[in-house]
Order: C-alpha cells, then structure tokens, then sequence
C-alpha cells in the first residue's frame, strides 16, 4: 500500500511538473520567439488530454488512494469506483502517435531545451509524456501484489478491481491496434 501512495504521489508530482513547466509556458510570451512553427495550434496533440489526467490525480485519485493508508482492503473499492474516470488513459494513449510526431518534429527545439533547463529535469519532455502509459500498467501489477499479501477483507474487490484494470489496458491496447489499422483518429 506504502509503494502505491508514494509512487502515486510522485506521478503527480511529475505530471504538475509537465502542465506548469511545459504546457503552461507555451501560453508564456517571453518564450513564444523560441517556440518551433510546427508546434504552433498543436498544444493539444502533443500533451493530448494530460490537463484531464492530471486533474484526476491531483484532485480525487491521490486523496482517495492516501485515505486508504490506514484501511489497505478499500483500495480495491478505490479503483472500482473511478473505473469511468481511469478511462481517460484510452484517449490518452489513443493519441500518442500523433503526440510523438510532433515531438519528432520539434523536440529539439530551443523552447523544450529551456523548459527542460528551468525545470532541472534530467529527461527531455516525451520520457515524461511516456509516464501516464506506464502509470496505467503499473496499476495491475500493483494490484497483483496487494492480492498475493492479502487475506480476507477486500479480496474480492481486489480481484474485481485488478480485473478492472486489465480490461481498461485491454481496452486501450484493441483502440491503439484500431487507429493503426485504419489510420482514424
């Protein structure tokens, strides 16, 4: 239960970091002369609909997750109640194609350099866009080892809750072969 708040604590972190020291400087018009053409009106393909995710986490999945702390067999419980809001990852991760050819496209940028410089982060932009892909997978894994040490109370919403997850990364997986197949967005 430790590892789950402490690591969803630091997903937050980082996404906050992504909306205040990229996708908010690009409305900042002392950078606006180091911003690539190619990236200008494409805000939303390159973050797609990280400003949703964040607020997510940031407002209601953290908190509930954090008040769990003390009762680890309602965190099954946790996870099934936000199943329609964890969905969020399938438009996230439907998007990511396009998201990673805009950065191919300007990634080297001296906008994203200063970005990255003022924010001392060691990774460039796309690792961290890559954060929310690896976030939603490592929910199941999670759940998976919360399941082998529990015993009893809120197994089976752990169960159901584990189910949950593999279905949504399913879901995410079937739309991502989906576009790939059509080309539709």
């Amino acid at each position: 239960m430790t590892e789950l708040i402490e690591t969803e604590r630091l997903y937050v972190e980082e996404l906050q970091s992504i909306m205040e020291g990229y996708f908010a400087e690009l409305n900042n018009s002392e950078l606006s002369h180091l911003m690539p053409p190619s990236l200008e009106n494409k805000r939303d393909v390159l973050f797609g609909n990280l400003p949703e995710i964040y607020e997510f986490h940031n407002k209601t999945f953290l908190m509930e997750l954090e008040n769990c702390a003390e009762k680890p067999e309602l965190v099954g419980t946790c996870f099934l109640k936000r199943k329609e809001e964890l969905q969020v990852y399938e438009k996230y991760c439907q998007n990511k194609p396009r998201s990673e050819i805009i950065w191919r496209q300007c990634g080297d940028s001296l906008f994203f350099q200063e970005c990255q410089k003022k924010l001392d982060h060691k990774l460039s932009l796309d690792a961290y866009l890559l954060k929310p892909v690896q976030r939603i997978t490592k929910y199941q894994l999670m759940l998976k080892e919360m399941l082998k040490c529990s015993n009893g109370e809120g197994m089976a919403e752990l169960e159901e809750a584990l189910a949950t997850m593999l279905d949504i990364i399913k879901s995410v997986n079937d739309s991502m072969h989906q576009i790939a197949i059509t080309g539709f967005e």
